[in-house]
């Protein structure tokens, strides 16, 4: 299971990385040329950020009932 709270932490630390720079994309002046491209880049980082974190939650949880059940 650690590899799962490694994984869903660098999955979630390059989902942050997307975000910012399609935020930083979308308030940029060029980006009103085409701000469906820019608005999609920030909804897909945007559900990379939630289904990373959701994993990453889920993980910590059940090592938790599994700490709890040895103890």
């Amino acid at each position: 299971m650690v590899s799962a709270v490694s994984t869903s932490s660098a999955g979630l630390s390059a989902a942050m990385q997307r975000f910012d720079g399609a935020a930083s994309r979308a308030a940029s002046p060029q980006s009103a040329a085409e701000p469906v491209t820019a608005d999609a880049d920030l909804a897909s980082a945007s559900f990379g950020v939630s289904v990373n974190t959701a994993v990453l939650k889920s993980t910590i949880e059940s090592e938790k009932r599994v700490l709890d059940i040895l103890v």
